[in-house]
């Protein structure tokens, strides 16, 4: 089942490579959408895919790199609409 996830990922989380984890995580496991740095100072993203997909990418995200410190992550379902492009950061 295919389905559309806002997401929102506090912690240390900036500075510390963690959208182009995500966005490499996304790309192997076929998911569409975007990542960014948000002003205060946690990580918005727009996930589309299958469910399974998602709750993978998800669990890899806990984890994020290196240095990252995840604290919480927040998510709320959407419909699918199939228009958010191959996933990539967003400046």
């Amino acid at each position: 089942m295919k389905e559309m996830r806002l997401i929102r990922i506090h912690g240390k989380v900036q500075g510390v490579g963690y959208r182009f984890f995500a966005t490499r995580v996304a790309r192997r496991l076929g998911l569409k959408g975007w990542i960014q740095n948000s002003r205060d100072g946690s990580v918005e993203a727009a996930v589309e895919g299958e469910k399974e997909a998602i709750d993978d990418w998800l669990e890899e995200l806990k984890e994020g790199p290196r240095y990252a410190e995840v604290t919480k992550i927040d998510q709320e379902s959407k419909d699918f609409t199939g228009r958010l492009p191959d996933f990539d950061v967003k400046f």
